[in-house]
């Protein structure tokens, strides 16, 4: 006589597709934490890339501010809207108003 039992193979089943389905889902979640560990990667590369374009950029800036701000630049503007350099000049002061 054979018993007949169908719950036997049930549980292996679903003990496997279980399986299958976590091992998916992992794969599924390393794949998206990877990719966006690779556009992170990528934009922080653009962004070193810019911040040493805006270096350079800062220093011409700065190099154009200090040859404007030079005592001869002043002192030939000066000339040329016809101010003098007053030797002793009288200072007012908050405080005293």
């Amino acid at each position: 006589m054979t018993i007949i039992q169908p719950n036997k193979h049930k549980e292996i089943k679903r003990l496997t597709v279980s399986l299958g389905a976590f091992i998916v889902v992992s794969i599924l979640v390393w794949m998206f934490v990877y990719m966006q560990t690779v556009n992170l990667s990528h934009d922080l590369a653009r962004a070193k890339n810019r911040l040493e374009e805006m270096k350079v950029e800062n220093a011409e800036l700065k190099d154009r501010y200090y040859n404007l701000v030079d005592a001869d630049n002043l002192e030939r503007l000066a000339a040329e809207r016809g101010l003098v350099k007053d030797k002793n000049p009288q200072w007012a002061f908050v405080s005293q108003l």
